[in-house]
């Protein structure tokens, strides 16, 4: 890393417990690979072999408009106690596992040609989202236009689609995001907790507001149920649920609103970041349903309480001299070099993780459970976290770093949103594609135990 970089960037952890790559063949020829945008998400389904010593998990990858399927073969022993939860106990099962080859995860499929398991004819896909629970569909896929798609295991074309003519690649939207269509997706969807509902987020093409809409996935999936225009907006680039009816969305306008899919068509609360940059991305936390991070083009990114956000917006206390309410953080951490923050996720196994990816490719893991330690009731010492300095929890906070391959070029045709994804049931398993297609699998060691 450069040594330009501050002290605790330099030091963060870089080691792996596993890391595997492979860039995948496929039977139909594929011209000039780096042209097209490319996307990953995993599903949740695990074999695990002891006999073997193996734990296959699967990635679903998607390359323009088609979406393959590519299997892995991880070493079970370096992941047996987090799809176990067994602790130091399990040392004498671990070491009875026959050892599968570090790095040699795709090895079964390295020289496969890949067969398109989906192909969404005529669209680019931009973000997938894997129904872990569903009888109806397997995956909803969104295209570069904000148009969804479902589809299923064993139909190879779409079982309902919602379809869109206008988009994130028509001109008015271009121009008033201030960024290029293919760098940053200026449409986005999201799934209620309970997978009942979805909401997705478009431009409406016209100098009119940005479009919301609430779109039914368990009775008649793909009836829209609601459009909500959201005011004084051109482009809504993200929304994510905290439950199965609260949400937020954020825009172009660096405000967060949050809303109810059951209430009218105002939203509930909103939270106005005007300080550090344009707002570029945030996530929810599934664990806790309170935690949110947004993330910043400085590369400044901050820990929020929604419930604390809410508070200081409905409370008329915290409104002086008709001012706007006073709205804190938790928590501020930043990117080094000032890499903008283009993507934020939550772990989906841990209340106190999440990763951000930098508009390097860079991707950084964050652990927030010193901070909340320093907090915990049974704590007497809260002071000393009056005078952490920034680069003090910067150390503490940041756990990983990874990059490798094309992701540290800055200059690839396509963002890199929706191009990391965690795993939902392996604890720290987390899934890469770069721009070259080159896909890949880690496991970070962070310094705690198996």
């Amino acid at each position: 890393m450069p040594t330009t970089q501050k002290p605790w960037a330099r030091s963060a952890p870089s080691l792996y417990h596993h890391i595997s790559s492979v860039k995948p063949k496929f039977i139909t020829r594929v011209d000039d690979v780096l042209h097209f945008t490319k996307t990953l998400t995993f599903r949740s389904e695990i074999i695990p072999n002891k006999a073997k010593g193996t734990l296959t998990a699967s990635l679903l990858y998607s390359q323009g408009s088609d979406i393959y399927e590519i299997d892995c073969d991880l070493p079970l022993a370096s992941f047996y106690q987090t799809i176990t939860g067994n602790g130091k106990d399990s040392s004498s099962t671990l070491s009875s596992l026959p050892n599968s080859e570090y790095g040699d995860a795709f090895k079964g499929v390295e020289d496969t040609k890949l067969s398109t398991k989906w192909i969404y004819a005529g669209e680019t896909v931009t973000k997938m989202s894997y129904l872990d629970s569903s009888l109806d569909s397997t995956i909803i896929a969104m295209s570069k236009n904000g148009s969804l798609a479902w589809f299923k295991d064993g139909c190879k074309v779409p079982i309902h689609i919602v379809q869109e003519m206008m988009g994130p690649a028509t001109r008015f939207s271009s121009i008033h995001s201030h960024v290029r269509p293919d760098s940053l997706a200026v449409s986005d969807f999201c799934l209620s907790a309970n997978l009942d509902t979805v909401v997705k987020s478009q431009s409406s093409g016209t100098e009119e507001d940005s479009i919301l809409k609430v779109i039914d996935n368990s009775g008649r999936p793909g009836d829209i149920l609601r459009t909500i225009h959201v005011p004084g907006t051109t482009v809504t680039h993200s929304v994510r649920f905290f439950d199965n009816h609260l949400f937020a969305s954020c825009s172009d306008d660096n405000i967060l609103r949050f809303w109810d899919t059951r209430t009218s068509k105002r939203p509930l609360w909103i939270l106005n970041e005007h300080q550090n940059g344009r707002l570029t991305s945030f996530d929810t936390s599934q664990v806790t349903n309170e935690l949110f991070v947004t993330g910043f083009s400085t590369g400044v990114i901050k820990l929020w309480d929604v419930r604390a956000v809410e508070t200081a917006t409905t409370d008329l206390t915290h409104r002086q001299n008709g001012e706007d309410p006073i709205q804190n953080e938790l928590l501020s951490l930043y990117h080094s070099g000032g890499d903008s923050v283009v993507d934020v996720q939550f772990s989906p196994t841990s209340s106190s993780e999440f990763l951000t990816v930098g508009s390097t490719g860079n991707v950084y893991h964050w652990d927030t459970e010193y901070f909340f330690s320093k907090y915990d009731d049974d704590n007497e010492d809260e002071a000393s976290m009056d005078n952490a300095t920034p680069e003090e929890l910067q150390g503490q906070c940041l756990k990983f770093f990874h990059t490798g391959g094309s992701r540290r070029s800055s200059n690839s045709q396509f963002g890199k949103k929706n191009t990391v994804a965690w795993h939902p049931v392996i604890d720290d398993l987390v899934g890469t594609v770069d721009a070259n297609s080159l896909v890949t699998v880690y496991k970070p060691f962070t310094g705690r135990d198996l």
